[in-house]
């Protein structure tokens, strides 16, 4: 096996260790991405210098090309000692053309870095949508099987590989992507987080894999053809043939041996897939309740705003929607966060504790049972419960798929207290989902940003 060392030039990652590497790692991107329309790695000098000089002009500081610290302050001049010293490390490379033309390229080995790069700052997730319907459909077709192994094998397992390495980066990242989308984030950036992630992360990424990608649907078959590969000796024989010309491999056993295993981990991978997408589905669970913990507790304690609003629902729903009459110290009650350094602090004092003397029980009558029972039963049906919203909402869809929360009407303080309740739940919900619109509505009343409340499939929480 090579090493990665004795491939790439000793200077090759100078660039990024560098004083500036900022600016390098943008060049580098910048020349990639000039590269798009072209048939090659390839471009005329020139345009590589305009494509830089453009992005010089857009920065202020300077940049050093020379041990003595002298800096360049032309954005022209940046480019070139720029492109220059990205060759002397072995990024790009010159080649004349016929008409006295330079053209920058980048090298073989740059590509793949460079590209890393591009991928890691886009943050996209992979798309897995046709990779095992592609897998099965190649491995389907008898036209395909005159050269199984340049044909079929390599990218069936191709295809494989590229799966399984995109689940399992999407299993180690969603934790990520949810403290990223919820940490610092005030209460409401964190309610819309959780449609957005659930339509262009997880779902996105894993709803297909659970419908018209399902692996069950075709593990089956592809296990079955994978297992022909190996038992009907002329394609056996005709992949060994097809491995040794590629892959430069003179000893058939060895080949064989190869072809074997490459058959053997395309079937464990496809055993394990049912693995890894349940253990995406519980950390998935498992950070969104921890995310929407933290929102419930924004939402339920401190003196910030969020906690305030709260409170003061959480007051006014114990007031019949006649009483207009709010206690004038309801807003005073929150202590200040911040204390002054200056501030004097009071001695704690000591507890002493005395004997306890001891207590009688008090013994109710059933009257006074059956009233204390009530009063119990009476809150707790004041309160809101995701149930309790789950079956308001189920009364209001009935036989529709879907409802725009500008048709609920919001006659008093308790219907608009419903709405926001409606909004909350919705994240754990097994009933309904709701997804954000653009449109504002503005009644008499309230103001807020209407929403689609959509019911869910019966067993699918995706949906």
């Amino acid at each position: 096996m090579k090493n990665l060392f004795s491939i790439i030039p000793a200077d090759f990652f100078k660039p990024l260790n560098s004083k500036y590497k900022d600016q390098y790692a943008d060049c580098l991107l910048a020349i990639y991405n000039s590269y798009r329309t072209e048939i090659s790695y390839g471009v005329d000098r020139e345009a590589v210098v305009s494509t830089l000089t453009d992005y010089f002009n857009q920065r202020t500081d300077d940049i050093s090309f020379d041990d003595d610290n002298s800096f360049e302050k032309d954005s022209r001049s940046k480019a070139q000692k720029t492109i220059n010293f990205l060759k002397d490390c072995g990024w790009l490379d010159f080649e004349e053309e016929k008409n006295y033309q330079q053209n920058v390229v980048l090298t073989e080995y740059a590509v793949p870095f460079i590209r890393t790069m591009h991928d890691v700052i886009r943050e996209e997730e992979t798309e897995y949508q046709g990779l095992i319907s592609q897998i099965h459909a190649v491995l389907q077709n008898e036209d395909l099987y005159s050269k199984p192994y340049q044909f079929i094998l390599k990218n069936v397992v191709s295809n494989t590989e590229q799966l399984v390495s995109s689940l399992k980066k999407l299993n180690i990242s969603i934790k990520k992507h949810i403290d990223k989308q919820t940490k610092n984030k005030d209460l409401g950036a964190v309610l819309d987080m959780f449609t957005t992630y659930n339509e262009e992360i997880v779902s996105k990424s894993l709803y297909r894999l659970k419908t018209s990608e399902n692996v069950g649907k075709f593990r089956q078959s592809i296990k079955i053809n994978l297992d022909k590969m190996l038992t009907e000796p002329k394609i056996l024989k005709d992949l060994v043939d097809g491995y040794m010309e590629i892959e430069q491999e003179t000893d058939a056993s060895i080949a064989q041996d190869m072809i074997i295993q490459m058959i053997v981990d395309v079937k464990t991978a496809f055993e394990n897939l049912d693995k890894i997408i349940e253990d995406i589905d519980r950390k998935n669970n498992h950070y969104m309740k921890n995310a929407a913990s933290r929102a419930k507790f924004e939402l339920a304690s401190g003196t910030n705003q969020e906690g305030k609003i709260n409170t003061i629902l959480r007051y006014l729903t114990e007031f019949s929607d006649e009483t207009e009459l709010v206690p004038e110290d309801l807003f005073n009650v929150f202590v200040q966060k911040y204390v002054s350094e200056e501030s004097i602090k009071k001695i704690p004092e000591k507890k002493s504790y005395e004997e306890v003397a001891t207590i009688k029980a008090e013994m109710l009558t059933e009257e006074e049972k059956a009233r204390k029972k009530k009063l119990l039963l009476d809150k707790q049906l004041a309160r809101f419960y995701r149930k309790k919203i789950e079956s308001y909402v189920s009364e209001l869809l009935r036989d529709k798929p879907l409802i725009m929360a500008s048709d609920i009407p919001i006659n008093n303080r308790k219907d608009f207290e419903n709405l926001i309740y409606i909004r909350l739940f919705a994240i754990e919900s097994l009933v309904y989902r709701v997804k954000k619109t653009e449109q504002r509505v503005k009644t008499d009343k309230c103001e807020y940003t209407d929403f689609e409340i959509i019911r869910k499939q019966a067993g699918n929480k995706n949906v």
